[in-house]
């Protein structure tokens, strides 16, 4: 409960997904943040969503928010709607937080971030891990030049993210269903970050591996920043290595090869399309199969796969406490307590821009920046050739 005097920012969910099966209990569980509404067009999921947070149930995002008693809006509907609903929600004066990616162009991006200036609200793009705590405590250490100057950046990622259910659309690079547009985001926020913000040019090779799922479904990227320190970002989501074995308690997680074999398993005993489209409704909220998200407090943190970054005078990684850092003499532990942990740190980000009226670090700005690199990875692919990039933004301070 909210201390007296507290203002509690409500929040309107757009979409109840399987996503916000971890928003929803992130935002009830902030003392000043309310679940008020929620839009969505399947009936069961209003239903549930009534009876569980006994808000307003709507079946659009438009109605949703014409209501006086919605603060902001969590945009969590497919990715190809972000912008009309981010647009719709700042037309109606509500501030918004958008799912990751921001949108599927440069130009709806622009035109998000006018109607959120022009109408004046607060608009953050997440939800990346460029918001977990070990990745801020890196850009800390390297701002800091306590290890010299930043020398390279090396983000890597196995896992099974093609061989999850998915809706069609999800597997529609025209609508933003790859791993480029999905994991993509998180990535390169994570590189951005870390990098100093400003990208100068993208060199990407992308990969379509299986016939029978016709979406990207791995990257390897050369980033450049504008001071010429070089990144590389690898992500594969084809259920084969898994990075969670070098990084994560195996025992916990439930990840590493065992855990792709069955993704794998699952996908291929299917017998058509609409079968895997049955079990990925089934997971939404409201499904028969749905279930809450969140990560626990004492767990360790959430790892994007491993992120290694060199300096002059050391290397940097994650541990499942903090970081790790390799120096010229001895190599080093630094626990990471001190920041609020993923949803929770782009919900208080929000929080205190509309409340304290702070400056929010993921706007609209970055989020197109970040937008632009993913563009640019896909673009390259392409035409086999280096993009350069016109709409970078520095690392939020």
């Amino acid at each position: 409960m909210a201390a007296v005097g507290t203002r509690v920012l409500r929040f309107g969910v757009a979409g109840l997904g399987v996503a916000s099966q971890e928003i929803m209990p992130n935002i009830a569980a902030n003392p000043r943040l309310l679940v008020s509404a929620a839009a969505d067009p399947r009936p069961e999921a209003r239903v549930k969503f009534g009876q569980e947070y006994e808000g307003e149930a709507y079946e659009t995002v438009e109605e949703m928010c014409k209501s006086p008693n919605v603060d902001a809006v969590y945009v969590c509907t497919p990715n190809d709607f972000h912008a009309e609903h981010v647009i719709t929600a700042a037309n109606h004066g509500k501030h918004v937080i958008v799912e990751k990616p921001m949108a599927l162009s440069i130009e709806e991006c622009e035109r998000m971030n006018a109607a959120a200036e022009r109408n004046g609200i607060r608009l953050l793009c997440g939800h990346t891990h460029s918001f977990d705590p070990p990745i801020r405590k890196i850009r800390q250490i390297v701002k800091s030049g306590e290890l010299g100057k930043l020398c390279m950046i090396t983000t890597i990622h196995y896992q099974d993210f093609m061989y999850r259910a998915r809706m069609e659309q999800e597997l529609d690079s025209g609508k933003g269903g790859n791993v480029v547009f999905n994991q993509g985001p998180h990535a390169i926020d994570v590189t951005r970050l870390i990098g100093g913000g400003m990208v100068r040019s993208v060199r990407a090779m992308t990969g379509i591996w299986d016939p029978a799922r016709r979406a990207e479904g791995a990257w390897s990227a050369y980033i450049e920043f504008e001071d010429g320190t070089p990144a590389t970002n690898v992500f594969s989501g084809y259920a084969h290595f898994d990075t969670a074995e070098l990084t994560w308690w195996m025992g916990e997680s439930g990840s590493g090869p065992e855990k792709n074999h069955r993704s794998r398993g699952v996908i291929a005993k299917l017998s058509s399309p609409e079968a895997e489209w049955a079990i990925k409704s089934e997971k939404r909220y409201g499904g028969s199969g749905s279930v809450v998200r969140g990560h626990p407090e004492g767990k360790p943190h959430s790892l994007f796969g491993l992120t290694i970054v060199s300096c002059e005078h050391g290397d940097i990684r994650q541990s499942l406490q903090g970081l790790y850092i390799y120096g010229d003499e001895r190599t080093w532990e630094v626990p990471v307590t001190e920041y609020e942990r993923g949803r929770q740190a782009e919900l208080q980000e929000l929080y205190d821009a509309v409340v304290e009226d702070r400056p929010v670090f993921h706007d609209g700005r970055w989020g197109e920046a970040t937008l632009e690199v993913v563009l640019a990875i896909m673009q390259s692919a392409r035409e086999r050739r280096e993009i350069f990039l016109s709409h970078q933004a520095p690392s939020p301070e």
